[in-house]
């Protein structure tokens, strides 16, 4: 029995001193970890992804959006008593803006950031004038921005501070020959260019009647303010409204004797801002030919095709950036949904056809890039035989489950409302979340992970502690699985956690 004592006193002796050995030991402290879940295209509702119109059955009304959101300004004119001296500037807006001109249009004057005049409008020989003066003390020296304010587009252009400099008595700009301050480079579109073109008529696949439309597009996106030369010759000037150089322009016709849409074979490139194409002695002359259609018969691929939902998911054909088709499911194959798609494109042109499929079980838009090459008439594959859509899912996450944890005893009383938790696979970051307190005032990390589709992933979790900044990893590791929950808030999972050091 004594011995027996005794060996207990040595054991007790002996976790004392490991009790002490570690108490003593100290742990790297390390700084807040920047975790970020990796980024994926997640979409909280269905795309609504709407095919663009080919054959219109009426004149399109095809028009440049300038739309902003901006309020109409305050401004007003500074007291004469504080500004005693000022500058007087005669401006007037580029014929882009003007194109936009309206009753409610305001302009004032700032040096630093105040106003020190508001515009008063004068029509002068049909031109609209703004006419300023700008007020200021007698020692200031400083750069003079104007603003305008376009009631039309709900938007404020800012011209270049540092084109004006303050004068005393300074005249910028007459009424015969007005000042224009650089406003476009502070909007939508800070890249303007012209370009000549004539219609080759006798090239048309329709006849000239009124009705017609012709304009300039960047993709899907009217960019033309046209100035007509000559109605009989069909020679016109553009505004090409750029938003960046490089942009490839061409143009659009409407036929109202075909009642249908008709692309240039010709673009042109968007260079400097004021560049010209062409000249009026020698325009671009444009040709045209309709839009044309192809049909393809399109399956999914083994992976994405076990999570098809017949009645949730999307598929669209993209020529750039432009909807061009959406696929009408037509059968069934192997237990994959069958599409019949209709792409519409240019009848004389080859161009690449993206796939976009959007997954309403995973809430996820897959892509397929250059999956078709586009040719007016073309039938690719056949109901009995489809094409296999090759959707890109290597390195997508778009499956989802939960997880609850809680912090062992060990820790868990230096817990703070600050501490993070994350879940990893591999060296990526799937899911992180900050601390909640539970009901019964312990922390509890509530957050949501990101899985692949058609892998075994297993998760790490890792937390850090804000209080003693240490940062600590699950040794163990659970295996994700779509649609499950890694304990819940009433019933957190509580795995043991180390010290990275």
């Amino acid at each position: 029995m004594k011995y027996i004592k005794y060996s207990l006193i040595a054991a007790l002796g002996f976790l004392f001193v490991q009790c002490t050995e570690e108490s003593d030991k100290t742990y790297p402290q390390q700084p807040a970890p920047q975790w970020s879940v990796v980024e994926e295209d997640f979409v909280s509702e269905a795309p609504a992804w709407q095919v663009a119109a080919v054959a219109p059955a009426s004149a399109p009304g095809w028009r440049a959006d300038f739309t902003g959101n901006a309020s109409v300004p305050s401004w007003t004119d500074p007291d004469k008593s504080v500004y005693p001296m000022s500058m007087t500037a005669v401006v007037r807006i580029s014929p882009v803006l003007e194109t936009l001109a309206a009753d409610g249009d305001m302009m004032a004057a700032f040096i630093g950031g105040e106003c020190r005049g508001v515009a008063k409008k004068v029509m002068n020989d049909g031109v609209r004038l703004f006419f300023l003066h700008v007020k200021a003390p007698s020692s200031e020296s400083g750069d003079v921005e104007f603003r305008y304010y376009s009631a039309a587009a709900k938007r404020v252009y800012v011209s270049v501070a540092s084109d004006v400099k303050y004068e005393v008595d300074k005249i910028y700009g007459t009424a015969e020959n007005p000042a224009f301050p650089d406003f476009e480079q502070s909007g939508p579109f800070p890249v303007p260019t012209k370009v000549w073109v004539k219609v080759d008529k006798a090239q048309l696949p329709f006849t000239v009647a009124a009705g017609d439309e012709l304009q300039a597009f960047v993709g899907d996106e009217c960019r033309g303010i046209k100035h007509v030369e000559s109605e009989a010759d069909m020679l016109y000037c553009y505004d090409i409204l750029g938003r960046a150089e490089g942009e490839q322009v061409m143009f659009r016709y409407y036929s109202a004797e075909k009642k249908q849409v008709f692309v240039s074979e010709q673009s042109f490139v968007i260079g400097k801002r004021g560049s010209v194409v062409g000249s009026e002695e020698q325009p671009q002359t444009l040709s045209f030919v309709p839009q044309g259609s192809m049909t393809a018969y399109l399956t999914l691929d083994a992976v994405t095709g076990s999570y098809a939902d017949k009645s949730g998911d999307k598929l669209a054909a993209f020529i750039g950036n432009v909807c061009a088709g959406m696929g009408e499911v037509v059968g069934e194959q192997d237990g994959r949904p069958v599409y019949k798609m209709v792409v519409n494109g240019v009848s004389s042109q080859s161009a690449a056809v993206d796939i976009r499929y959007y997954s309403h079980r995973n809430n996820y838009v897959f892509t397929a890039p250059a999956c078709l090459m586009f040719a007016d008439g073309k039938v690719e594959a056949s109901p009995e035989q489809p094409l296999t859509v090759p959707l890109v899912v290597e390195g997508k996450h778009p499956l989802k489950m939960t997880a609850c944890v809680a912090l062992p005893q060990n820790i868990v009383r230096q817990a703070t409302a600050d501490d993070v938790m994350a879940a990893f696979v591999g060296t990526e970051c799937r899911g992180m979340a900050k601390a909640e307190q539970a009901e019964n005032g312990e922390y509890v990390f509530r957050m949501e992970i990101n899985g692949s589709m058609g892998a075994e992933e297993p998760v790490t979790l890792k937390y850090y502690s804000t209080r003693n900044k240490y940062l600590y990893q699950a040794p163990s590791v659970f295996t994700f699985a779509s649609g499950a929950s890694y304990g819940t808030m009433s019933e957190p999972r509580v795995p043991s956690f180390v010290i990275v050091e």
